[in-house]
């Protein structure tokens, strides 16, 4: 099944799904408990389950975003979350922990269904889940074959690279009240969570490294990231850095194009913080 996305997110008529403003985060309330947010998105019709409307409303055939919370045992959350995502024919679910900050469960949220739209857009199957922190993958069955190079055991966890915009007093407090953020750019790792078939159609045939080498130098691609959206030229290799990524952002599906090179770089960039 195609649930993933082997093109460019900047492709031309697309809105870039990594470049988030935090004003356009929700605002949700949650219990401190693990679980699974879910997203499902419903149009409103006069027999229409949830959301309906009288006929001849204005609002009849716009959809409505409904986002609900299912606890759910933190080691087995993940895989709910990718069947539930099918069974219940829903938008995205989005595996939370209890120490998840609500903003970085709202960019959870957020990057869910920016990726579903898109992916919408290409024709290509929707069934979205992503996580806000690392989620725990329980290996169940044999390492999948034929993984392009990926070396995976079920389900494959793959950090995509957000950066979240912000204007001074603008987005949600912290888990324990503290004040907004200041203004300027974050640059932040979100999950997702495929299934062995996902990740092979979200590589579009190419090989990519290993899920855990990017991982290994995830600091040194945030860094990267937000060194190229700057415009620094203390970049390592930046003719060559600049060159690959044609004038775009970082993106982990730039990494996976182009391993070798902004790995290597990631790693320098990680060393020159230790």
């Amino acid at each position: 099944m195609a649930g993933g996305d082997p093109h460019p997110p900047d492709a031309p008529g697309d809105a870039d799904p990594h470049a988030v403003a935090a004003g356009d985060l929700p605002r949700l309330s949650l219990p401190y408990a693990d679980g699974l947010i879910t997203i499902a998105r419903v149009r409103r019709t006069p027999d229409a389950p949830v959301c309906r409307v009288s006929p001849g409303d204005p609002a009849h055939g716009q959809r409505a975003t409904l986002v609900d919370f299912v606890a759910a045992d933190a080691a087995q959350a993940a895989r709910t979350a990718v069947a539930l995502v099918r069974l219940a024919e829903l938008t995205a679910v989005a595996v939370h922990a209890r120490y998840a900050p609500s903003d970085t469960a709202a960019l959870a949220v957020c990057l869910a269904g920016r990726l579903h739209d898109v992916r919408a857009r290409r024709g290509l199957a929707g069934h979205v889940v992503v996580a806000d922190h690392r989620p725990e993958l329980p290996a169940m069955g044999a390492p999948a074959e034929g993984m392009g190079g990926v070396d995976a055991a079920d389900l494959v966890c793959v950090p995509h690279l957000l950066a979240v915009h912000r204007r001074a007093g603008e987005g949600v407090r912290g888990p324990w009240g503290g004040p907004m953020g200041p203004a300027g750019v974050t640059d932040r790792a979100v999950w997702e969570i495929m299934s062995p078939d996902q990740h092979r159609a979200w590589l579009g045939g190419r090989p990519g490294p290993p899920v855990d080498v990017l991982e290994e130098h995830l600091g040194g691609l945030l860094t990267l990231a937000g060194l190229v959206r700057s415009g620094c030229a203390q970049i390592p290799s930046h003719a060559e850095v600049l060159g690959v990524l044609r004038g775009g952002p970082l993106t982990t599906e730039a990494v996976y194009r182009h391993p070798g090179l902004l790995l290597a770089v990631a790693a320098a960039l990680g060393n020159r913080e230790e």
